[in-house]
C-alpha cells in the first residue's frame, strides 16, 4: 500500500485508490502518517478532528475511525493502540511525504555541488509527486496546523529546480512561470530574484530592473523594509550589466521539451566485432527504429525473436551501435533473463531503469504504478534507446516499453511476443550457407579457410548453420592453431561427440538449448525426448501421436509448445493441410542425449515400434484413425 497527502489524501493499493470516504477518517489517517511513527495522543487526534470544541463522545468515535482505518489496510500497514494514543507502523518509501523529501534533498546537495542537471531531474520528479493542494479532505483543523509548512517545502523544491534551470541555460522558457510564480507570491524574494536574471538573460534589462522597483515600492508600503541584501546586490549587477550574470556559452544548453538531463547513459555492450551475415535484418531494424525519430507520434518497438543459439543479442547491438547518433540522450541495455529459470520482475527492472536515467536509488517509488508514471515521465521528450535483451513474455516487457514516439526500445526473445500491440517480430533463421563460411573465415581467418575448404563446408554444416555452433568452432580451431580444420570437422562428425565439442569458455550449445526448455512441463519434455528418436527429415502431427502414444489434439498441443519453446520448427503445409515438424541438428542431438538419460531401452524401442512395426491400437482409436 501507498499513502498520499501531496493532494488528497489517499491509499493505494494495487487495484486502485482504497474508498475513504469520511473527512474524519482521512484527517485520523493523515496526522498518523505525518507522525512518522510517533504515538499521536487521543487528544491531540481530538484537537485536530473538532478543535477546542470535541464531544465527549470523542474517545469513543476515534476508536471507530481507526476501526475504520483498519479494515481497509493491508497487512504491510498497522495502527497499533499505544497509549496515550495510536501509532502507525509503514515503511517510510510508502509514503509520499517522504518520497518527496528525500528527492527535494537530493536535488538540492546535487546543485550545491554544482551538478545541475542532476538536481533539476530530481528536483522534477519531487514536484511531481504533488497532485494538488496538500491534505485536500481533512478538517480544517490538521489543514491549517499542518499545509502551511508543506506548502513552503513544496516552495523551497520550486526554488531550487529554478535556481538548477537557470544554471543549465533554461531562461528563456522560464519566464512565463516565473511571472505567475511571482504574482500569486510577491513578497517571495527568490521567486523575484530569479525573475529579474531571467529577464536579464533574455535581453530585457529594462524589465528587470522594474520588476526590483515594484518589489522594493511594495516592501515600503506593506512593510516598511528595503529588499535584502543579496537582491540589492543583484540589482546592481544588473543596473550595471556585469559579465557575471552572463551564462558561459558552454553551460547554455536546453534539451528537447526543455527537460533537463545530466550525462546521458550509455550502456550498451561492445559491437561484434565478426558481426556477419545479418545485413538485411540489420537494416530492416534500423528501418523501423530511425522512423521514430521523424515525427509519427508513435510508440516505436520491434521484437527480434528465434531459437538459442541465432544471434538476437549480437544483432541488437550492432543495431543499437548504428542507431547512436539517433538516441544521443542515452542508450539502455537490460538482460531480463527470460530464458533463465528465474525471470526479472518487472518492478524490479523499472528501477534499474530509472537510476540509469539519472535517478537515485533512495528516491525509486516502491509500487508499479509510480514507477512506470515516473519512467515514461522521465523519457518524455528524450532520445533514448532501449535494449531488452532475452524477455520472457509480454507481460514482463510491456510496462518497460517507451510511450515517447522520440524514444524506441529492441527486444531480443525466444517468445515469439505475439500479443504486444502493435510491436513487429522479426524473425531469425540460420545462416545462409555462404553467410556461414563468412563467419568461420572472419574468425580463424581466411587463409586456413582457402586452405582446408571442404572441411570448412564440413564444418558449417555440422554446426547446422546456427551462429552459435559456428562461433565455437571458430574459437575452438584458433585457440588450437596447430589443427587442421578437417580434424574439428571429423570430431563433429559424432552425434554422441557433437555437443561436447561445441563448448569453450563460457560459450556452450547444449546449455543455451537446454535453456528452452524451461518452463515445459513433463509431457513436453517427454515429447521433446521421444520425437528425437525418428530418424526423419520431418514428420507429421499423426506420426508424433503414435509415437507417443497419445491422441492426435494431445499430440498436437504437445508439438505447439515445443514450437513456442523454439525447440521444433514448422516446415511446411501441404496441399492437405498437413503441417510438418523438423529438429534443428544441434537441438535434436541435446534431445538424443536426454532420451538416452531418462527414458529406457525399452521405452525407446516400444515408442519406435509403434510407429514402425505397426503395432499401435492407440488411446481413442477411433480418433486418431
Amino acid at each position: 500500500m501507498d499513502f498520499r497527502i501531496l493532494g488528497s489524501v489517499e491509499v493505494v493499493d494495487p487495484t486502485g485508490v482504497v474508498e475513504l470516504s469520511a473527512a474524519k477518517v482521512r484527517t485520523v489517517l493523515a496526522a498518523l502518517l505525518l507522525a512518522r511513527g510517533r504515538v499521536v495522543s487521543d487528544s491531540r487526534l481530538a484537537v485536530l478532528l473538532w478543535g477546542d470544541d470535541p464531544p465527549v463522545t470523542a474517545a469513543a468515535q476515534i476508536q471507530t475511525y481507526v476501526s475504520r482505518l483498519r479494515a481497509k489496510l493491508a497487512p504491510d500497514a498497522e495502527i497499533v493502540r499505544q497509549r496515550p494514543g495510536y501509532v502507525l507502523r509503514i515503511a517510510p518509501d510508502r509514503f509520499d511525504l517522504v518520497r518527496f523529501e528525500r528527492l527535494a534533498a537530493y536535488g538540492r546537495d546535487a546543485l550545491a555541488d554544482g551538478r545541475p542537471a542532476e538536481a533539476a531531474q530530481a528536483l522534477c520528479d519531487a514536484l511531481a509527486l504533488w497532485r494538488g493542494p496538500a491534505l485536500a479532505g481533512v478538517t480544517e483543523f490538521l489543514g491549517d496546523a499542518e499545509r502551511p509548512r508543506l506548502e513552503e517545502a513544496r516552495l523551497a523544491a520550486l526554488g531550487d529546480r529554478i535556481d538548477a534551470e537557470l544554471a543549465l541555460g533554461q531562461h528563456a522558457r522560464l519566464v512565463v512561470e516565473l511571472t505567475g510564480l511571482v504574482a500569486a507570491d510577491p513578497l517571495r524574494e527568490q521567486f523575484r530574484g530569479q525573475l529579474m536574471l531571467t529577464l536579464y538573460r533574455c535581453g530585457r534589462q529594462a524589465d528587470a530592473l522594474a520588476s526590483y522597483q515594484d518589489y522594493r515600492h511594495l516592501l515600503a508600503e506593506e512593510l516598511g523594509i528595503d529588499p535584502g541584501r543579496e537582491l540589492q546586490d543583484l540589482h546592481k549587477s544588473v543596473l550595471a550589466a556585469e559579465e557575471s550574470l552572463t551564462l558561459p556559452a558552454a553551460e547554455q544548453r536546453v534539451v528537447a521539451g526543455g527537460a533537463p538531463v545530466g550525462s546521458p547513459p550509455s550502456q550498451l555492450p561492445p559491437d561484434v566485432a565478426d558481426f556477419t551475415g545479418r545485413d538485411r535484418e540489420a537494416a530492416q531494424v534500423a528501418a523501423l527504429l530511425r522512423s521514430s525519430t521523424e515525427g509519427g507520434g508513435r510508440r516505436l518497438a520491434c521484437v527480434i525473436g528465434g531459437m538459442a543459439g541465432l544471434g538476437k543479442t549480437a544483432l541488437a547491438i550492432h543495431v543499437g551501435h548504428l542507431l547512436r547518433p539517433s538516441y544521443p540522450d542515452g542508450q539502455i541495455y537490460l538482460d531480463l533473463r527470460g530464458a533463465g529459470p528465474q525471470p526479472a520482475d518487472s518492478a524490479d527492472l523499472l528501477g534499474t531503469l530509472l537510476q540509469a536515467l539519472g535517478l537515485p536509488a533512495s528516491a525509486v517509488p516502491p509500487s508499479m504504478a509510480e514507477r512506470v508514471q515516473l519512467y515514461q515521465s522521465r523519457l518524455a521528450g528524450r532520445r533514448v534507446l532501449v535494449l531488452l535483451d532475452n524477455a520472457a513474455s509480454e507481460q514482463q516487457v510491456r510496462p518497460l516499453l517507451p510511450e515517447s514516439p522520440t524514444c524506441a526500445a529492441m527486444v531480443t526473445s525466444r517468445a515469439r511476443l505475439a500479443a504486444l500491440e502493435g510491436v513487429p517480430l522479426i524473425d531469425l533463421d540460420v545462416l545462409e550457407h555462404v553467410q556461414a563460411l563468412e563467419l568461420l573465415s572472419k574468425i580463424v581467418g581466411a587463409a586456413r579457410v582457402a586452405a582446408e575448404p571442404e572441411a570448412a563446408v564440413r564444418i558449417v554444416r555440422l554446426c547446422g548453420h546456427l551462429p552459435l555452433g559456428v562461433r565455437i568452432a571458430g574459437a575452438r580451431l584458433t585457440a588450437k592453431p596447430h589443427w587442421r580444420l578437417a580434424r574439428l570437422a571429423d570430431r563433429l562428425s559424432s552425434q554422441r561427440r557433437r555437443l561436447d565439442e561445441l563448448r569453450i569458455g563460457d560459450l556452450e550449445v547444449r546449455a543455451s538449448v537446454a535453456l528452452s526448455l524451461q518452463g515445459l512441463e513433463e509431457p513436453a519434455r517427454r515429447a521433446f525426448r521421444l520425437l528425437a528418436l525418428l530418424d526423419v527429415p520431418r514428420f507429421a502431427i499423426w506420426t508424433a501421436a503414435v509415437l507417443l502414444d497419445v491422441t492426435l489434439g494431445t499430440a498436437r498441443e504437445l508439438l505447439e509448445q515445443l514450437v513456442d519453446a523454439r525447440l521444433l520448427d514448422v516446415v511446411q503445409v501441404d496441399g492437405a493441410s498437413q503441417v510438418r515438424y523438423l529438429f534443428h541438428d544441434l537441438v535434436r542431438a541435446l534431445a538424443l542425449e536426454q532420451a538416452a538419460g531418462e527414458e529406457t531401452a525399452d521405452e525407446r524401442y516400444a515408442a519406435l515400434d509403434r510407429v514402425f512395426g505397426g503395432r499401435w491400437p492407440g488411446p481413442g482409436s477411433q480418433e486418431n484413425r
